[in-house]
């Protein structure tokens, strides 16, 4: 049985990354600081940037699968020294150890949204130069490694506070949906099993020292979804629409997909938008 350390599997991705390596029956060391609560993985408590700690994980797993992170944009905009003290200190801590340990694989848990544009998301600043920063080590010591660019991920369990949670549970209650902005700012949206599962490509030899976007062909507005969600709920919701009031972090994706990558695989989502919805819908209708 190969072994694995998970960092952050205890988050909304990571919970579903875990959930398909136990399916190809890896043994999961699972670091976080909260507890995932469930038997069927090693969990153990602690940082990233406590180095004792993954040196010692690191004895017996020898490939990594880091997700930890400071994941909340909103939490990153405020508090941009804890951003960095996690996300790029942290994963410089976790690459100088696996490089020690001889660890075989790296796999990183990145995002698709472009920072050299998005300078105003401090979040996908730091995961562009977490990436250089494997390179690095890749070129220099040579740590293998895959980069899993990941869209915005959306469906039960999400802890955050994200556009589309909000939407539905207005929608449900049939109060009004308020977009700041024009409306017209674009996301990638993929449901969080699809990712889960997508995420297994890491694994794969044909990924070695590259990057993969784990993303759908389309890009959809805030207010197309708004409507998508006000249509499957059938609810009397009205969308307001707040031009004045934008958040500090907001920007128009223009993500194009890559067309390159289907080379390699055909990824193929369960999920489209619409279906994601509704079995997403149908858990909060349950709650």
């Amino acid at each position: 049985m190969k072994k694995i350390l998970v960092t952050g599997g205890s988050g909304f991705i990571g919970r579903h990354v875990v959930n398909s390596l136990l399916k190809r029956k890896y043994k999961v060391t699972l670091l976080d600081l909260v507890n995932p609560k469930r038997k069927d993985v090693r969990f153990v408590k602690g940082s990233i940037l406590n180095k004792k700690l993954i040196k010692s994980l690191l004895k017996e797993n020898k490939i990594v699968f880091h997700l930890a992170a400071q994941s909340d944009i909103n939490k990153s905009t405020r508090d941009p020294s804890k951003t960095i003290l996690i996300n790029i200190l942290g994963t410089k801590s976790l690459l100088e150890e696996s490089k020690k340990s001889k660890v075989r694989r790296f796999i990183f848990a990145s995002t698709y949204y472009p920072s050299r544009k998005n300078v105003r998301n401090i979040y996908s600043t730091s995961k562009n130069i977490s990436e250089l920063l494997i390179k690095n080590h890749n070129v220099l010591y040579g740590l293998n490694y895959t980069i899993l660019k990941y869209p915005t991920a959306y469906g039960p369990g999400n802890r955050q506070v994200d556009a589309i949670s909000i939407f539905v549970k207005k929608a449900l209650n049939n109060s009004n949906i308020i977009i700041h902005g024009n409306g017209r700012q674009k996301r990638n949206y993929v449901h969080v099993q699809d990712i889960g599962e997508g995420s297994m490509l890491g694994l794969n030899k044909k990924l070695m020292n590259k990057s993969f976007f784990l993303v759908s062909k389309k890009n959809t507005s805030i207010i197309d979804v708004a409507k998508l969600i006000i249509k499957l709920t059938e609810s009397k919701s009205k969308i307001i629409i707040n031009k004045k009031k934008k958040r500090l972090n907001d920007f128009s994706s223009n993500f194009i997909y890559p067309k390159n990558q289907n080379n390699i695989f055909r990824w193929q989502q369960k999920y489209d938008l619409k279906n994601g919805l509704k079995q997403y819908i149908k858990t909060q209708k349950n709650l």
